[in-house]
């Protein structure tokens, strides 16, 4: 906020610095922006605050992180003005100012002060559906140590509600109850155990809560995300590492009236459906309806240059924890493109790379005899680029698939005697793929 006024100030100044040799009928078109009069007022109720010894301190992470934000808190339609500062060296030095215009004047209403070093992320929710928000803060106690405290600000008195640590912490909606909930994740990082813990708050400002227990083995929290599962109950599905490199999915939702982790296998203590620890591929929605999708690599054989690739199982699950397939693909994140693969070509094909000229990367699909050798190749898809990816991609029997700016996908049927394969198909069945899809860590 200072900074903008700074800079406000320096740009009049340099205007007049001009304004002896460059003053043209052109002046009257150029006016510098007039700050407001609440804008004013409200620098200046921020600064009496900085003033007291207080700097900025904005939340590290999640979606909140400005040091100054609004939201409307108490449902009015009008925003409140909420502030985060750091006093050092007082008792309880992170403090958390809010304000309201109040006779057309932002005036500070309340404070939410905080013991740590710092604020790790905030959120503003309606957890008992009476129009009012509590604000969830997660406190930065030390190296690794978060507490999360949700506070209700009623009459705009503070009154903590819950008081907990955790990893990460999440709204959600799964209790079908009116309001949202909150999901605290816990990994104990010596034993390689966690939890999922739901808290509600019903009408009558009463905090229930209830756990769940996560895979072990989870070493790290990569990815939690809102989705459904199949017949359309939301879920929140984790995504963590363990065993190093590999990935296991958690699913949790609302099941018998209690938290439920779907995909946990309760006698070995881990989601053992979910994991793959060879090929580290992020969950997606890989047939866009809504479903959070679980992969599943499998290798194909080997090729002569001693590559191994991939097909890819999709699973979609039930609140039950039964699954469905909802395809398989070939999926090349060297080249950011996905192939559907039709039924038919289960357990039927091989896969390698023959790269070509400059600007030109093949993948080579092969039938399998039934000994499971290389029978005969029958389609190739090119990746081409440079400046004559066009004329590449017309020729000698190709024809396009999709491109980018800069990149043509292409294929060519090499025949049709082995497996079922037409244009259409391969052109409804290709896609592109995101850079959120991988980890990074394969």
């Amino acid at each position: 906020m200072k900074k903008t006024v700074i800079v406000l100030i320096a740009v009049l100044a340099l205007g007049l610095l001009l304004s002896g040799c460059l003053r043209t009928a052109a002046d009257d078109l150029y006016a510098l922006p007039q700050l407001s009069e609440g804008y004013l007022q409200l620098q200046s109720a921020i600064d009496s605050v900085l003033s007291s010894g207080a700097e900025y301190a904005a939340p590290a992470s999640g979606a909140n992180r400005q040091p100054i934000q609004r939201e409307d808190l108490d449902g009015d339609g009008v925003r409140e003005v909420i502030a985060f500062f750091n006093f050092p060296g007082t008792d309880r030095p992170m403090k958390i100012v809010i304000f309201q215009v109040v006779a057309g004047v932002y005036t500070e209403i309340t404070r939410i002060e905080g013991e740590g070093t710092g604020i790790d992320s905030v959120s503003y929710i309606d957890m008992d559906n009476d129009g009012l928000r509590e604000v969830a803060v997660g406190w930065q106690m030390g190296a690794g140590i978060n507490m999360l405290s949700v506070y209700s600000l009623k009459s705009w008195e503070v009154n903590r509600l819950i008081n907990t640590n955790y990893t990460e912490f999440t709204a959600c909606s799964l209790d079908k109850d009116p309001g949202s909930e909150i999901l605290v994740l816990r990994l104990t990082t010596s034993e390689l155990t966690g939890e999922a813990e739901h808290y509600a708050l019903t009408g009558e400002g009463e905090v229930v809560s209830r756990t769940a227990r996560l895979s072990t083995g989870s070493e790290a929290l990569l990815r939690v995300r809102s989705t459904t599962v199949m017949g359309g109950t939301e879920a929140v599905l984790l995504e963590s590492t363990i065993n190093g490199t590999g990935i296991v999915t958690d699913i949790l939702t609302w099941r018998r009236g209690t938290l439920a982790n779907i995909t946990l296998d309760e006698n070995a203590g881990v989601s053992e459906g979910t994991k793959r620890l060879s090929y580290a591929i992020y969950c997606r929605d890989i047939n866009a309806d809504g479903v959070l999708d679980i992969p599943q690599p499998t290798a194909l054989p080997s090729t002569a240059e001693g590559t191994t690739y991939y097909t890819i199982e999709w699973f979609s699950y039930y609140a039950s924890g039964n699954r469905k397939l909802v395809c398989t693909t070939y999926s090349n994140f060297t080249d950011s493109w996905y192939l559907v693969l039709p039924d038919e070509w289960k357990g039927k094909i091989a896969v390698r790379r023959e790269d070509g000229a400059s600007g030109e990367r093949v993948i080579v699909f092969s039938s399998l005899n039934a000994e499971g050798g290389r029978d005969e190749d029958f389609l190739a898809v090119y990746t081409l680029t440079g400046d004559h990816r066009a004329e590449r991609a017309a020729g000698a029997g190709r024809f396009k698939l999709m491109e980018t700016a800069e990149t043509i996908y292409a294929a060519k049927i090499l025949s049709t005697g082995a497996l079922p394969v037409t244009r259409e198909m391969l052109k409804a069945n290709f896609g592109f793929i995101y850079s959120e899809w991988i980890t990074g860590e394969t």
